[in-house]
């Protein structure tokens, strides 16, 4: 069996063992490493890549061949993959480290926008994110200045205002309690005068109380004494005139009677309705109402009512 044969020997693979392997990149500074072993990275990746060109031509006669291909195609990769390896791990010494300082770059340009936004927001000036990212240093101190400047001036406008506000509400409380005091002095004072005047009222009172107690007992005894000599000389008169009266009263008092038993025969019709109208008066009963102020009226117009009645009763017996 013909032994495959790929254009990278191991001889030449042991070379670039030799020379690569020692490569190293000492950190992101060094670019002269870097490049020597991004070189050397790219001819052992040709390498391989040509071996794997050369693997699929071999394989492309046989299945045999082929798997005799790959089978040297391994070794030959196996070989290569520590070299290629190494040479990548050095590379992306570098390239990580490029990374890692972009990332920091982005973070700090991060750190340096929200730092910008917070500023501004402590000053009351709100700005889109976008629009501080482009934004120099400078700038944004011009920028800051200007907004601080008017914050701190609208603060001090407000907080002026609080005082005068303040001092405005204190005068008013202060003009309050005096006015306060002031009615309360006046309301003492005029209580003063009142109950002064009010004891010298009561004063006066009992003064003139005595005086027309003693008036009327004076009174009193003249009036009696002359009331004993009045009904002395009133007896005797009346005695005399009694007589006479009873005389003439009992021929009026017949006549009268005779007039009256006449008149109220007459009038019986008349009394008997007046009475039976009082006794439909009474027996009225007031609606039932729920309102106090209803059931005031209703109870009002009842009693009127009832008085109505009464009298009706009263006048009709003396007709």
């Amino acid at each position: 069996m013909e032994i495959v044969k790929y254009d990278v020997t191991e001889a030449a693979i042991s070379e670039m063992r030799s020379l690569y392997m020692d490569l190293t990149v000492k950190d992101i500074d060094d670019k002269e490493g870097f490049e020597a072993v991004h070189s050397a990275r790219m001819v052992v990746k040709g390498k391989r890549i040509a071996v794997e060109k050369q693997r699929k031509d071999f394989k492309a006669d046989a299945l045999d061949f082929g798997r005799r291909v790959d089978t040297e195609a391994k070794k030959i990769f196996s070989l290569l993959e520590p070299i290629e390896g190494h040479l990548q791990e050095q590379e992306d010494v570098v390239i990580n480290e490029r990374k890692r300082i972009q990332a920091e770059k982005e973070a700090a340009e991060q750190a340096r926008i929200q730092d910008m936004i917070d500023s501004l927001a402590l000053v009351g000036c709100i700005m889109p994110f976008f629009d501080l990212a482009t934004m120099t240093d400078e700038a944004f101190t011009v920028l800051y200045a200007e907004k601080k400047a008017a914050f701190e001036a609208e603060q001090s406008r407000i907080a002026e205002e609080k005082r005068l506000e303040i001092e405005r509400l204190e005068k008013e409380r202060l003009e309050r309690e005096a006015e306060a005091k002031r009615l309360a002095d006046e309301r003492a004072e005029l209580d003063k005068i009142k109950a002064e005047q009010e004891a010298e009222r009561k004063r006066l009172k009992e003064e003139q109380d005595k005086i027309d107690a003693e008036k009327r007992k004076a009174e009193r005894i003249a009036f009696e004494k002359q009331a004993l000599e009045n009904a002395r000389i009133a007896a005797e008169k009346a005695t005399k005139e009694k007589a006479e009266r009873e005389a003439a009263e009992k021929v009026a008092a017949e006549a009268k009677a005779k007039d009256e038993a006449e008149r109220a025969e007459k009038l019986r019709p008349d009394r008997e309705k007046l009475l039976s109208f009082a006794n439909s008066l009474l027996e009225i009963r007031a609606p039932e109402v729920s309102d106090t102020r209803a059931q005031d009226v209703a109870d009002t117009a009842i009693a009127e009512i009832y008085r109505i009645a009464n009298r009706i009763i009263k006048q009709s017996k003396d007709l």
